[in-house]
């Protein structure tokens, strides 16, 4: 009986690609998801690096005796796939191990989307963005949605199209359409096909969990590469654009060529793109009966998929649209028997850590916790601890990654494990014997709860300082305290501590992972806000019980009253303020009201190191550093 045909087929074409096609393939022998092939058209390349790689059963080898292209090679895997998903893949793009599971777990909750695109982090800088989506401009113009801006996450969202160096294509959508025009060789063919599928009605979307890291090419472009681009740019507007729409900003897409032309003689490549321009102008009898084939099968206009915003243009920004519908696309369902998972960060704990590792065993079917870089004797001890029980996993970095890392790398595993649900817990946060069940219990009498994606518990703790209540909001702008009483359930969270924090993880799927480049601090905010966006719920049940400590504290006088004050070093400070400002920017316009009150509890925090706390100056100066730092962002 033959083997079943794999779900998806992965292409990727090189040419010269050197030692990154190795790591490029070590990178997929390591996914999660295993029903794939991989179809390699080596494109006449003399380096060597293809008959270094060893082999895998699931890798087939085409040789080309010339160099065909990036378009034509990845028609010509195509054409041999067996998979029901093409999924395009650059040899200096390196997955993530989730990543192909990520990327067919967005095409099967949106049919109607004839590409996912994944995130691409700098491999150089994996704190940076090399690409979130590829925009389309009305005049012509594409671009890597936020390249060389911070990593921050985004929900799964609309975008134009993907970035072909790492993106899915639905198999029946892409030979309808026709695949890649042949005849632009490389650059821009993915936007030609993102533009075509839009016409054909088709959608496109960006998933978070679907990560790569690339190379890319170098900050200073070629000939070459002037010259496939703008040539290529004019031939995807003329044979793709609708017709009112192309000639209304024609004039538009003609001065911006003129201008990177006269911009040329400034910096170079004046020459490269100006026989681009004449060239692309020589080929327009073949170009508009192209267009008039694509004319025939569209069935849609395209425009509104595109990015009319001159100042996101000129940014080079991000494009990626929320999906109202988004909740309505997962199950929601009740598990009889509910698994959840327990992911755990430590850094030089203390003895509270074994009270939170019994008290997470006893409630979770698996426990995950990830040292930061300890001392060799903590680690030894945390080795120890992992060896007396199988039900506890132990992740140890060299290094302190920072809590967001650490956190995804917890998250990773419960991806993987098909988890129902995920606890985040500090290492000195101690849940009562009965707080799962008491989240999960009271999640279960919502009536609407396919709504909600993360669960709260009242906070206490020894020194009194955490109030029991939760920030709400409907609106975003109001903004109420509710109190988290024995019995209570509060809706509309703003924000929910990570700590304790009971996640949905097919919510996770689709609202992504924690923000690494924030490192600690500001963090969970983030992440809440994300979650609310994407159109889901926080939900505190007062009746399930956290004992959380939060920062340090400073005993001090405060109107002939000895008050203990909360407090953080210098370092700290600068972290909470420049990632506090990071949100601003991003959520402000979503909870205007929170962000009100956030900043006043900013100007509280000036205000009490100015006055209360010791090494008042270098608190003062990492305060504003860290606003500094978090606008220039």
């Amino acid at each position: 009986m033959p083997a079943a045909p794999p779900v998806a087929s992965i292409l990727i074409v090189a040419y010269q690609s050197g030692p990154d096609l190795a790591r490029c393939l070590e990178a997929l022998d390591r996914q999660t998801r295993r029903d794939f092939e991989a179809i390699l058209v080596d494109n006449a390349s003399t380096d060597g690096s293809v008959e270094a790689i060893p082999h895998y059963d699931w890798l087939t080898v085409v040789r080309s005796p010339d160099n065909l292209g990036f378009a034509a090679g990845n028609n010509l895997a195509a054409r041999s796939a067996r998979g029901r998903y093409l999924v395009t893949l650059n040899p200096d793009a390196f997955a993530e191990p989730g990543w192909l599971a990520a990327l067919i777990a967005a095409a099967e909750r949106h049919p109607g989307a004839a590409s996912i695109a994944s995130v691409q982090l700098l491999d150089a800088d994996p704190d940076r963005l090399d690409g979130m989506g590829d925009p389309y401009a009305p005049w012509g113009a594409a671009w890597r949605g936020g390249k060389g801006g911070l990593a921050v996450p985004v929900v799964e969202s609309e975008v134009f199209g993907p970035c072909a160096a790492a993106a899915l294509y639905r198999r029946e959508a892409f030979e309808a359409v026709g695949g890649f025009c042949e005849r632009f060789f490389c650059y821009y063919e993915d936007v030609d096909l993102a533009l075509r599928l839009r016409r054909a009605g088709w959608r496109s979307v960006i998933t978070p969990w679907a990560i790569v890291r690339h190379v890319g090419s170098g900050s200073t472009a070629s000939d070459f590469v002037l010259r496939h681009a703008t040539r290529n740019r004019v031939w995807t507007y003329m044979r793709g654009m609708p017709a009112l729409a192309g000639l209304a900003f024609a004039p538009v897409m003609a001065g911006l060529a003129l201008a990177g032309v006269l911009a040329g003689v400034l910096r170079g490549g004046a020459g490269a793109r100006a026989r681009a321009l004449l060239e692309a102008l020589r080929a327009v009898p073949v170009t508009l009966r192209e267009r008039a084939a694509i004319a025939q099968t569209a069935e849609a206009g395209a425009l509104a998929a595109m990015t009319w915003s001159p100042l996101r243009f000129l940014r080079r920004g991000i494009d990626a649209r929320p999906l109202a519908d988004l909740p309505a696309r997962l199950s929601g369902g009740v598990a009889e028997d509910p698994r959840v998972l327990a992911v755990i960060v430590s850094y030089e704990p203390d003895d509270r850590l074994d009270g939170v590792l019994d008290a997470a065993l006893a409630q979770c079917a698996q426990v995950v916790l990830v040292d930061n870089g300890s001392a060799p004797e903590v680690r030894a001890r945390l080795r120890g601890r992992a060896d007396r029980s199988d039900a506890l996993t132990l992740v140890e970095n060299e290094a302190n990654v920072g809590l967001a890392a650490a956190q995804n790398q917890g998250l990773e595993i419960a991806r993987s494990a098909g988890t129902d649900w995920i606890l985040l817990l500090d290492d000195d946060s101690v849940p009562a014997p009965d707080m799962v069940a008491r989240l999960l219990g009271g999640w279960t009498e919502l009536a609407d709860r396919g709504r909600v994606g993360l669960l709260s518990p009242r906070l206490s703790d020894a020194e009194g300082t955490l109030k029991p209540y939760l920030l709400s909001s409907g609106t975003g702008w109001d903004l109420r305290r509710a109190r988290m009483a024995p019995g209570a359930v509060v809706r509309d969270g703003v924000f929910a501590i990570a700590s304790g924090s009971l996640i949905r993880r097919d919510v996770l799927e689709v609202v992504g992972p924690m923000a690494g480049p924030f490192f600690i601090d500001y963090v969970d905010i983030e992440f809440s806000l994300r979650l609310r966006r994407a159109g889901f719920e926080i939900v505190g049940i007062g009746d399930a019980v956290l004992t959380h400590r939060l920062g340090e504290f400073h005993e001090t006088e405060v109107l002939g009253r000895k008050v203990a004050l909360n407090t953080h070093s210098a370092w700290r400070r600068r972290l909470i303020h420049r990632n506090r400002v990071r949100v601003w920017r991003r959520f402000a316009a979503q909870v205007p009201a929170w962000v009100a009150w956030d900043a006043t509890a900013a100007l509280y925090d000036v205000w009490k190191a100015a006055v209360y706390e010791t090494d008042k100056g270098a608190k003062l100066r990492a305060i504003f550093g860290g606003f500094i730092a978090g606008w220039r962002d």
